[in-house]
């Protein structure tokens, strides 16, 4: 008795095209790098025509953006999302424990579409886009730390915001070399001292 293999995502045909799609340009951009793919591979490993692409995305650097967001952590996103209803310093020592420890993000795929906005304005400008949101999400909630006292209002919450993105771009270089990594507990440690550090200082009684 024979079996079928099961289809891949991208020639699943009950999957959306633009589910297809995503899930053909993550396996390319994977192996041939940014530069090196071309819509019409892309399309092939879907299964679909090159049309199928430029009936739901302007081009490849859009493409890249929607594979980067498909193979990035959904708890992440979701963190983010949610950041308004949370507690200052417990989104930031969760987002801290997410630097190093979130072995669900695909890091080479972004780090390869970093390197390629280079030479690609389109693509550049969607992950200055990409960023923005995050960083504008990111300095309300150092805003909102500076108001309940988890972050010293003396503090420039432009320049936190800063050091905590370029925090994050570096970790992604390290968990993408797959250097030595330290105890998950020993790193929460670290981030709470480096967060009582931030905290205004208490207020001397009178």
């Amino acid at each position: 008795m024979t079996t079928t293999a099961p289809l891949t995502p991208a020639l699943d045909p009950t999957r959306t095209t633009r589910e297809r799609l995503v899930d053909a340009a993550i396996e390319v951009f994977r192996e041939q790098g940014y530069e090196g793919a071309r819509v019409h591979d892309i399309a092939r490993a879907a299964g679909l025509t090159t049309g199928a692409i430029y009936a739901n995305y302007r081009g490849k650097a859009e493409l890249m953006l929607d594979a980067i967001t498909a193979s990035s952590s959904a708890e992440l996103d979701s963190l983010l999302r949610d950041a308004p209803s949370l507690a200052p310093r417990d989104l930031l020592e969760t987002l801290g424990s997410h630097l190093l420890h979130n072995r669900r993000v695909d890091r080479p795929l972004l780090l390869e579409a970093v390197v390629a906005a280079r030479h690609d304005p389109s693509l550049a400008a969607l992950l200055h886009e990409r960023f923005a949101e995050r960083s504008a999400i990111l300095r309300n909630v150092v805003e909102r730390g500076e108001r309940d006292g988890t972050i010293d209002p003396a503090l420039d919450p432009d320049a936190l915001t800063v050091f905590t993105t370029t925090l994050a771009m570096g970790a992604l270089v390290v968990r993408t070399l797959d250097l030595p990594l330290p105890d998950p507990q020993a790193w929460d440690a670290l981030v709470a001292r480096l967060l009582d550090a931030l905290a205004a200082p208490e207020q001397e009684s009178s």
